[in-house]
């Protein structure tokens, strides 16, 4: 599945995914239990580097029509170029 990750307030993108996975953790993990892995060669795609933004409640947009507000959990390189990460999902998916 893809995805776009928003700034708070913005109207263009900060990332664009192209491959997005919805984890749900165990029962350890009370409060925010869903994460979102990504792989994309498109991660910086505005100004602002995502990096910089860890703390700030963010908004994705999935390919299917659902939304979340998350934080970026962990950000990488793969051996192949793309960044890949995860995102800690804040409340529901919509």
């Amino acid at each position: 599945m893809k995805a776009m990750l928003y700034m708070s307030g913005a109207k263009d993108p900060v990332g664009v995914f192209d491959e997005v996975t919805i984890v749900t953790m165990n029962d350890n993990h009370k409060t925010a239990p869903q994460r979102i892995t990504y792989k994309t060669q498109r991660l910086n795609v505005g100004k602002k580097m995502l990096e910089l933004f860890r703390d700030e409640k963010m908004s994705l947009k999935l390919e299917d029509g659902r939304t979340c507000d998350v934080l970026v959990q962990h950000s990488s390189l793969d051996t192949e170029g793309n960044a890949v990460g995860v995102l800690r999902v804040l409340g529901d998916l919509n």
